[in-house]
């Protein structure tokens, strides 16, 4: 378990910000996440992409460094399509450069100030080009994101 209480949540397509409570989500779904986050951060998997537990059609690719993880939902093809990209931070050292790569990278258009970094430990969400043909994908991802980044803290405590 981490000693974090809350996690800022920041959708930049809208600017939403709410802060998450670890009760929102529950222990099951963090641990099919931890296990989701082992195989796509495990040097040994050998695809880009790890498929999305009960989400056929979809899979995650990313990478961490320290504290701090970026990665990407992909709607399986063809053709294979980036539908949203995932920063979390859990530290400083790190956080304000990764918020300020995911305005400088993504493809979908942001209204969060690249200048404006959340407080640690922080989740931001950009939903790329991709989501128009995937609009069913915004009925759970939300939900994905935030189970994503409970477990992505866990593992890094």
């Amino acid at each position: 378990m981490t000693s974090a209480r809350y996690v800022e949540h920041v959708t930049m397509t809208t600017g939403d910000v709410r802060r998450t409570l670890r009760s929102e989500v529950a222990d099951r779904d963090v641990a099919v996440c931890s296990a989701l986050l082992r195989r796509v951060l495990s040097r040994t998997v050998s695809a880009s992409t790890v498929p999305i537990p009960r989400r056929p059609g979809y899979s995650l690719g990313g990478r961490a460094a320290g504290g701090c993880m970026a990665a990407t939902v992909w709607a399986d093809g063809p053709p294979s399509v980036v539908i949203a990209t995932i920063g979390i931070a859990t530290r400083s050292l790190c956080g304000a450069r990764l918020w300020r790569d995911l305005h400088r990278y993504g493809s979908g258009p942001v209204v969060t100030d690249p200048a404006w970094c959340p407080p640690e430990p922080w989740l931001a969400v950009a939903l790329e080009r991709g989501i128009v043909a995937h609009v069913d994908a915004t009925d759970w991802l939300g939900d994905f994101e935030r189970c994503l980044a409970w477990a992505f803290l866990e593992l890094r405590s």
